[in-house]
Parts: C-alpha cells; structure tokens; sequence
C-alpha cells in the first residue's frame, strides 16, 4: 500500500507508472469527475459505470471510494485514484495465478470484449467516428470530428480510419 501522506501523484507515477499511464489516468480520472471538482463523488462514480454498462448501486461506489478515502472526505482525489489503480497493478503482479501465460488478465479482455460490443452500436466489429461522438456525448463530453480523428489516428494501427478490436483492447490495456 501506498502511503498517501507522503505522495503526491508524481511520486506516486514514478514508483508505479510511465509518464503516458498517468496522463491516461489523468483523463479517466477527468471523465470521472462530470462536475470538473478535482474530485469523484460516488454518485459521479456510478453514473460513469453505469454509462459504461455496469450495474452499480451508489452503496458500492461509497464503499469503493471509502477504501481510498483517505482523508475521509467521502469522495476521491486524484492521488487516492492513483492508490487505487497502483493497488490494482500489485494485485495482478503478486498473483499471477490470476494470469495467462501471456500475462494477459482473462476476466479482464472478457470485460474490454463487452465493453467494445458496448460501443459497437451497429455491430460492424469496428468502432468508427459517428460511434465515439455519441459516446463522449453520452457521457457529457463534446468532440470534434478532427478530435475524433486524431483518438482513431493514435490507435489506427491497420490505418483503415476505425478502430477494430484488437487495436481497442491494446488501447485500454497499455502499460
């Protein structure tokens, strides 16, 4: 566990993750915080996962954030975020019974899996610009079709203007 007195996010990202991990968790932890606070609360929590299919009550998102809360304000800050992501790393790496060989976590591709038929509203196996610009406006965001653009071009590896499966789950996996 990390000890949160004595960290801030950058030393917490230097013993745990690479630069480009922190600005990914940066926006996550952004996408998050809906009211732009500097913080989640359990309700901005469940909306999120529930937006994102999950079926959560707001009793589980307090209990989910009262595990990190450390300076017991009922929501979580960015450097308890990371305490909870750094303790989601030492999990997977100190039970690699939970593991492929090829180290990829199964419950986890099953999940980025759903998640991708999620956004894959006209099941064409690809998702494409007019697909992620109803998503971030779901989830309160507003995109430019050049913003667009620019998120496919970064994962595009087969360069067909979509984004496939594979390129999403090495996406969401990156380490």
């Amino acid at each position: 566990r990390i000890n949160l007195r004595k960290s801030t996010p950058e030393t917490i990202m230097a013993e745990y993750f690479s630069d480009r991990q922190i600005q990914q968790f940066r926006e996550l932890f952004n996408n998050f915080d809906r009211n732009g606070d500097g913080d989640i609360s359990a309700e901005e929590l469940k909306c999120v996962l529930q937006n994102l299919g999950e079926r959560v009550k707001t009793r589980q998102c307090k209990n989910m954030i009262k595990q990190y809360d450390k300076n017991r304000t009922k929501r979580m800050e960015f450097k308890e975020f990371l305490d909870m992501m750094a303790n989601v790393f030492q999990y997977h790496l100190s039970h690699p019974e939970s593991r492929t060989a090829n180290g990829a976590d199964i419950a986890q591709n099953r999940r980025l899996e759903e998640l991708f038929d999620s956004l894959d509203v006209d099941e064409s196996g690809y998702i494409d610009e007019e697909e992620i610009i109803k998503l971030t406006e779901k989830l309160g965001e507003k995109m430019t079709i050049e913003e667009v653009r620019e998120l496919i071009g970064q994962v595009d590896k087969d360069g067909d203007g979509r984004v496939n499966k594979d390129e999403f789950k090495r996406l969401m996996s990156a380490k």
